[in-house]
Formats: structure tokens, sequence, C-alpha cells
């Protein structure tokens, strides 16, 4: 009986999580489920991220009106993980400015740019089937601030990022070629 109250060597913080209550006088403790963690989380928007095209579909391929509804879902899947997440997670951080960049795309799609002439043409190309410079110039952007928040996100959690989504990661090896 004595082995019963030895004390032990380390507790982590998910076990303190779970314990809801303590019987006496032999002993009990009572467990609840915590529900997902915070990496669980990040892990399951990133895996949301995984299948939006706009994130790293050739650019002759977007349609305005999609990448606009597509950036929109982003934005609302960002404010949910922010519900889930607590205040003090590292994956706060990251993910509004995820959701930033979607409202910053917004914003900024409808520059101008005075080196393009209006008919859609620059140095006697067309543009692509739509989308004006400042559109494509604004993607770029939401693209790489996405990539480089993914990027903390994984390396934080430690979490693999599969297929198209991680072509838009920054290279960390410094391979140009």
């Amino acid at each position: 009986m004595a082995g019963w109250f030895r004390k032990t060597e380390k507790v982590t913080a998910e076990t303190a999580r779970r314990i809801t209550g303590i019987s006496v006088p032999f002993g009990g403790i009572t467990w609840a489920d915590p529900g997902p963690s915070d990496a669980q989380k990040v892990r399951e928007f990133i895996l949301f991220l995984e299948d939006r095209r706009v994130l790293y579909n050739a650019h002759d391929l977007e349609v305005v009106s999609q990448v606009e509804h597509s950036i929109h879902d982003i934005r609302e899947q960002c404010t949910r993980t922010l519900q889930a997440l607590p205040p003090r997670a590292f994956g706060v951080i990251p993910v509004r400015s995820i959701r930033e960049a979607g409202r910053r795309f917004h914003d900024d799609q409808n520059e101008e740019f005075r080196f393009f002439d209006l008919d859609g043409h620059r140095h006697g190309r067309p543009y692509s089937r739509e989308g004006s410079p400042g559109f494509f110039t604004a993607l770029g952007a939401f693209r790489a601030i996405v990539g480089l928040q993914v990027a903390q996100l994984a390396a934080h959690y430690d979490i693999d990022v599969e297929g198209d989504l991680a072509t838009v990661l920054p290279d960390l090896e410094g391979d140009n070629a």
C-alpha cells in the first residue's frame, strides 16, 4: 500500500488537464477528456489549407471570383481555429497573420499599376483569363504570407505539410536551383 502514495517524477500538462477530481480516503482520480490539443487543432487547420487551390494553383488558372471566395473561406477557418485555441497558444499569432493577409488581399487586389496599360496588355502580352495586375500582386503577397506562417506552425507543432501546399513554404535550405 505504501507504493500507492509514491510521488511521481513528472506529470505532463496534458495529464494534469485531464484530472477533474480526487476522492479520499483510499485515493482515486476522476478523468475527463480535455478535447483536442493545440497541435491537433493546428494540424486540422493545415489540413484545411492543403485543399485550398488558391494557395498554389498556377496564376493563369485562377478565376477572380473563385479566388475571392476561397480566401473568404480561409478567413472563416482562421476565425474558427482562433476560437478553438487558447489565447496564449503559439498558433494564435500565425493564424491571425493569415486572416489579416486575407483581409489585405481583398483591399490590395484593386490597386492600380500605372505601368500596365488599360487594355489588359503589358508589352504585347494579355493578362490571364481575368484579373488585373493588382489582383495577381495581392495574390502573390497572400501566398507568401500564408507560406511563411504555415512553415512556422508546422515547425513549432512538428506537423508535416503535404502535397501542393508545401510549394508555398519558404525555401529553408537555401537552394535556389
